[in-house]
């Protein structure tokens, strides 16, 4: 599990269960397990987060393969838009929180709650123009 330090932005009654998985298959499995036959949880993955104008610049704020653990991603804020509602549709967990790698210096560690601003407006976009 991951820590416990950290904002719960959710819209139902349910129970929240913040989960970090190596892939999105084990969080699809994770997910599936946690939630049962009831469905009462919320199942949070962690996804860390390098988000820059190109994916080679995302890339080299990520940092070393071995420093990151679990689900990543590195590139473009629509990349990661389109990602996090891939991650609703397969089912694979009932929302993200966004985490910053680690090895980002403090003054260029990135500013995970304006992203997540970008990211929802993105998604809301996507919704009305599916709709």
């Amino acid at each position: 599990m991951a820590d416990e330090a950290w904002s719960e932005l959710t819209s139902g009654p349910e129970p929240v269960i913040r989960v970090a998985a190596g892939d999105l298959q084990q969080a699809r499995r994770t997910r599936a397990r946690l939630r049962g036959r009831d469905g009462t949880v919320a199942v949070i993955l962690d996804v860390t987060v390098a988000v820059a104008d190109d994916v080679r610049a995302a890339y080299a704020s990520l940092g070393s393969g071995d420093a990151v653990r679990g689900v990543r991603y590195a590139g473009t804020v629509n990349g990661l838009a389109g990602l996090l509602a891939d991650i609703e549709t397969a089912g694979v967990a009932d929302g993200v929180t966004l985490v910053g790698p680690s090895a980002a210096a403090e003054d260029a560690a990135p500013d995970l709650a304006e992203i997540g601003r970008t990211v929802l407006t993105l998604l809301e976009q996507r919704h009305r123009a599916c709709a």
